[in-house]
């Protein structure tokens, strides 16, 4: 049996792949067949896991987020072009309320094209889901717990 994707299913998917590598293809003429890892917000370090269990913070305390691989070059297909930092991106954070804080402006750099920041749960915070939400068209986020 042949499965045959929408046109807009096929486009949403030409979309997302050209924005994650950066409009960049594998070569003239060729197709790319990587997966230019994307930005991406989590609470490890460059050197760290992709992945984790999601924290747990109490009101008061801090989690230090951090952004990486904030960059418009693709070398998954052993190219070796420079690593050029994507514009600065404002990050905001919506609390389990709905109260919105904007953190600011960070400006990616480094060896992964990344920066870091504290976030510190006000205190009062309602127990629930924390997310941090860059400003890209295509955002990154990340969520993490407040507890009571």
């Amino acid at each position: 049996m042949v499965r045959r994707l929408p046109l807009s299913a096929i486009g949403v998917c030409l979309i997302l792949f050209s924005t994650a590598c950066g409009g960049a293809s594998g070569g003239a003429g060729e197709g790319a067949a990587a997966s230019c890892v994307g930005p991406y917000l989590n609470d490890q370090p460059p050197s760290g896991p992709f992945r984790a269990p999601t924290p747990t913070v109490a009101p008061g305390d801090g989690l230090t987020v951090y952004g990486h691989w904030y960059t418009s070059t693709c070398n998954d297909t052993g190219g070796d072009e420079p690593l050029a930092p994507l514009k600065p991106v404002q990050l905001t954070l919506t609390l389990p309320d709905g109260s919105v804080t904007e953190l600011g402006e960070f400006e990616p750099h480094g060896d992964d094209m990344g920066f870091s920041t504290t976030v510190t749960v006000p205190t009062g915070t309602p127990a629930g889901v924390a997310t941090l939400t860059d400003n890209r068209s295509l955002p990154a986020t990340y969520e993490f717990n407040v507890s009571q």
